[in-house]
């Protein structure tokens, strides 16, 4: 009986270590990294268009924090799309975040990235931060070499050259 929890485990094991070998080395899921160079904790919601009400998903900090952990709710930010935000998926200042550059880049070179303050998110309702625009917008374009700005920043306007 020992013997085959043993065995049990060691395959838990191994198919565990099967699963992180696959998924690190599929191509189609190639994490794409940018640094939040604002002054501002963010939620960074992504959209193939230029349309806050598109938004598709959402950017993953790239660490770990125990800065959310004590304050730990559900923030409702996408109820139309069926998104829920969490308190730990906000990018504190100076630090970087992620996605999968078929999220961010699906059969197109732009997208679009919606910035909301930490402090809006807890202060309005997702339909008061669209409405009065509570929002900054960060539009990422990739080269021929699939190069792209990843500082993503505030600019004096929302409207990107």
């Amino acid at each position: 009986m020992n013997k085959n929890k043993t065995n049990s485990c060691l395959w838990s094991e191994i198919l565990v270590i099967l699963c992180l070998l696959y998924s690190s080395c599929d191509p189609g899921y190639r994490q794409v990294e940018f640094k939040n160079c604002t002054k501002d904790t963010l939620f960074i919601c992504m959209s193939q268009y230029n349309n806050i009400d598109s938004i598709h998903s959402r950017m993953s900090p790239g660490y770990s924090s125990s800065f959310f952990e004590e304050d730990t709710f559900f923030i409702d930010l996408f109820e139309s799309n069926g998104f829920y935000i969490h308190n730990d998926e906000a990018i504190l200042p100076d630090s970087t975040c992620w996605d999968y550059e078929h999220c961010l880049f699906n059969n197109t070179d732009t997208s679009y990235l919606f910035l909301v303050k930490w402090s809006d998110a807890h202060r309005y309702s997702w339909d008061e931060i669209r409405a009065n625009k509570l929002y900054r917008k960060w539009v990422v374009t990739r080269d021929k070499n699939g190069e792209h700005d990843m500082n993503i920043r505030y600019l004096d306007s929302d409207e990107q050259e």
